[in-house]
C-alpha cells in the first residue's frame, strides 16, 4: 500500500517535471540566449576539494546531505517521495550549479560531501520559472535594477553536523567569490533563516536587523507572507547590539559581515520549519576586509 502510494507520488512528480520541461522549451525561444557556461576550476585545500557537482551521483549526494540537515535535523516536512528517497530536491536543482565540499579523508562513509551551496544565475532562472526566493519575496526592484546575468541566487546552504567549526563555510564562500569573479556578478541574493515558525520568539533579533541592516528603499523587497507579525519593537539603546548579533544564525551573520542587508519583513515557511529573511549583497559594497580575503 505504502509502496503504491510512493510510486503514485513519484509518477506525479515526473508528470510535473515533463510539464515543466515543456513550458521551459516553449519559453526558451522568447528569452535572451543563455551565455556559454564557463569553466569553474576546483579548489583544493588540505584534504578538501571544493568544486561544482559534475555528475548525477555528486548531485544526489549533495541532496542527501541537504535531506539529513533540513528534514532530519531541522524537522522540515518532507513529501512521501522525499522521505523514501531521503533526498531534498526541487525543480531548480536541474538548472542550478551545486557547489560541494568533499573531504577526501572521510573514511567508512560513501558520501564524502560535507558541505553544499546551490547557485543559480538570474539568466538561467529566467528560463526555468524564476528564482526560488521570488516564491517568498517580491524581487521586482532588484530585477528591474540589474540585468539577469548579473544576479546570483544562493540557496540550500548546509554543512554536515560534524564539520560546523567554520572551515567548510569559509571554503564555500571562497568558492562563491571565485564564481562571482568568473561571471562578473553584481548582486547576491537568497533566503537566510531562523529555526522554527514562532516569529515572536525572535523579537529582539528581528527588531535589531530591521533597525541596523534593512535594505535601502530603492532595493527593498516585500515579503509575500500575508500575515502581519507584531514581532518588531523600537530599540532605543545600542548596549545590547553585540549580544543580539552573536545570537543570530551563523548564515545571517555571515551575510551581514560581508556587507549584506535584509528585507524589512520575514516570511514563515511552514514546510521547511523556518522564518526567512531575504538577504541582498551588492558585490561592489562588500566590506574591504572580505574583499581582500575572498575577491583578490
Amino acid at each position: 500500500m505504502l509502496i503504491a502510494k510512493v510510486r503514485d507520488n513519484i509518477v506525479k512528480e515526473e508528470i510535473k517535471v515533463r510539464k515543466f520541461n515543456s513550458i521551459f522549451k516553449r519559453k526558451i525561444h522568447s528569452l535572451e540566449p543563455i551565455k556559454i557556461k564557463k569553466n569553474f576550476s576546483k579548489i583544493e585545500v588540505d584534504n578538501y576539494v571544493i568544486k561544482i557537482a559534475e555528475t548525477k551521483s555528486e548531485l544526489k549526494k549533495a541532496q542527501a546531505l541537504r535531506y539529513s540537515v533540513f528534514y532530519k535535523e531541522k524537522k522540515a516536512i518532507p513529501t512521501i517521495s522525499k522521505k523514501i528517497l531521503r533526498l531534498d530536491y526541487d525543480k531548480v536543482d536541474k538548472f542550478a550549479d551545486h557547489l560541494i565540499v568533499i573531504d577526501k579523508n572521510r573514511k567508512g562513509i560513501k558520501n564524502k560531501i560535507v558541505g553544499t551551496y546551490r547557485l543559480i544565475r538570474g539568466d538561467i532562472a529566467a528560463h526555468c520559472g524564476g528564482l526560488y526566493t521570488s516564491s517568498e519575496f517580491d524581487l521586482s526592484k532588484i530585477l528591474n535594477s540589474y540585468e539577469n546575468n548579473k544576479i546570483l541566487e544562493l540557496g540550500r546552504s548546509c554543512v554536515h553536523q560534524d564539520y560546523r567549526n567554520g572551515t567548510i563555510m569559509n571554503l564555500l564562500w571562497k568558492a562563491i567569490a571565485e564564481y562571482v569573479k568568473l561571471y562578473d556578478i553584481k548582486i547576491l541574493l537568497g533566503c537566510a533563516s531562523f529555526h522554527g515558525t514562532d516569529v515572536m520568539k525572535y523579537t529582539n533579533e528581528l527588531s535589531y536587523l530591521r533597525k541596523n541592516f534593512s535594505l535601502p528603499d530603492e532595493l527593498s523587497v516585500k515579503s509575500l507572507d500575508s500575515k502581519i507579525y507584531p514581532a518588531y519593537t523600537e530599540i532605543d539603546s545600542n548596549n545590547n547590539d553585540l549580544r543580539t548579533f552573536v545570537k543570530l544564525p551563523p548564515l545571517i551573520k555571515g551575510y551581514l559581515r560581508v556587507g549584506g542587508k535584509v528585507s524589512h519583513d520575514c516570511y514563515v515557511d511552514y514546510k521547511f520549519n523556518t522564518i526567512d529573511l531575504c538577504v541582498i549583497v551588492n558585490t561592489n559594497n562588500i566590506d574591504e576586509k572580505y574583499k581582500k580575503k575572498y575577491l583578490n
